[in-house]
């Protein structure tokens, strides 16, 4: 399947073992959002997997112009089990794109944020790390703006973590997160 994007960009370490962040842009729409997902598989400068090609045909439904993908963990690999053996699985540069990424949401009322981590994001208590500061930056966002969206996700697991992607439809819809509670 071909994915159609205008550009794209991947922030990547120098040993290659950890990517901080991809971004596209998918549209000419000033619409942007920010899918925070579990860890980078393979996609990257030259490779699209499918994961990401699923993220992108779900902006694009939504008329998002451009999409940046950071993770709960930076380190590549496709089996997210390696997550518990790696030594440093989060990466020394992740929580910097995190901070960065979350920060340019809460101050950008055209930015929207999506959570698809799955149930593995409880893997060192990361989603409950990172969702705090999902909170935190939601706070400053609405005293940003009137009625901002807060985090959006397709469904929940059944343990209330946000679903992975790759496990829903290409028109699956994305839903405002209201309770603001995750396990």
């Amino acid at each position: 399947m071909n994915i159609n994007y205008i550009e794209r960009s991947c922030l990547i370490s120098a040993n290659n073992k950890y990517r901080w962040s991809l971004s596209f842009k998918i549209a000419k729409s000033k619409k942007e959002i920010i899918f925070i997902g579990l860890n980078p598989s393979l996609s990257d400068s030259n490779f699209v997997d499918n994961t990401t090609r699923k993220i992108i045909k779900i902006c694009k439904n939504y008329n998002y112009g451009n999409l940046k993908i950071i993770n709960l963990f930076a380190l590549i690999s496709k089996n997210p089990d390696e997550l518990l053996i790696h030594k440093k699985p989060v990466g020394y540069l992740n929580n910097k794109f995190i901070n960065k990424s979350l920060k340019y949401w809460s101050e950008n009322k055209n930015c929207h944020l999506w959570l698809g981590w799955g149930n593995n994001g409880i893997f060192f208590n990361r989603n409950k790390k990172i969702y705090k500061k999902i909170v935190n930056s939601y706070s400053i966002k609405k005293d940003n703006f009137e009625n901002p969206l807060g985090p959006l996700f397709i469904k929940k697991t059944k343990k209330q973590n946000p679903i992975h992607p790759l496990y829903c439809s290409d028109n699956s819809l994305l839903k405002v997160e209201s309770s603001l509670n995750f396990s």
